[in-house]
């Protein structure tokens, strides 16, 4: 069963507009921690090594065989005839130990209103049943969209929990909210 923790936060303590601290992030004992990220231009990149430094974890960039296209409308395009067609692209390389993972980090930028089709593919091609799935999002200012449905139906065994959502346009906020967030996560193990 997935359970959905909503809605996805923004890093801040409660009734603060300062990010709570990362010392008070729980990570006992030897649970394995994975950071897997897609990113398009980086400000997701620059999110996810910000949780494996943190948390000490360890950190997979995905990747397609065929990467998409460097121009944004060619890109826009392709995602969107990956998206009506249901396709997953081919990806570079898997997690050859994802079964000792308890926890992964996932994230990706939100591509038309949803998570990219190389998202889908990752989740296909690793089973996180039994796994906590955390998820951290960037977007343009449209929100997270139907991302989180998208984790749930090809991820169904995992536990996801709150993750965190970010319009990327201030790195150093960005990180500081990273930060704080983190400093609530609760992780098993």
């Amino acid at each position: 069963m997935t359970m959905l923790a909503l809605p996805l936060g923004a890093g801040l303590s409660p009734g603060s507009s300062r990010p709570a601290s990362a010392s008070s992030a729980r990570r006992t004992g030897g649970a394995k921690v994975l950071v897997a990220y897609y990113t398009r231009t980086g400000n997701t990149r620059v999110i996810a090594r910000q949780i494996s430094r943190t948390l000490r974890a360890d950190i997979f960039e995905i990747a397609t065989v065929d990467p998409y296209p460097e121009d944004y409308k060619q890109q826009v395009a392709v995602a969107e005839q990956q998206r009506e067609s249901g396709s997953e692209p081919a990806l570079a390389a898997t997690v050859p130990d994802i079964g000792t993972y308890e926890t992964v980090f996932l994230g990706f930028p939100i591509w038309g209103m949803t998570a990219p089709s190389v998202i889908r593919s990752f989740l296909s091609k690793h089973d996180l049943s039994g796994k906590t799935l955390v998820p951290f999002i960037t977007h343009g200012g449209y929100g997270i969209g139907q991302s989180l449905k998208v984790l749930a139906d090809h991820a169904p065994g995992a536990r996801l929990i709150e993750g965190f959502s970010k319009q990327c346009d201030q790195e150093r906020q960005t990180l500081d909210e990273v930060t704080g967030w983190l400093g609530r996560v609760e992780l098993p193990g």
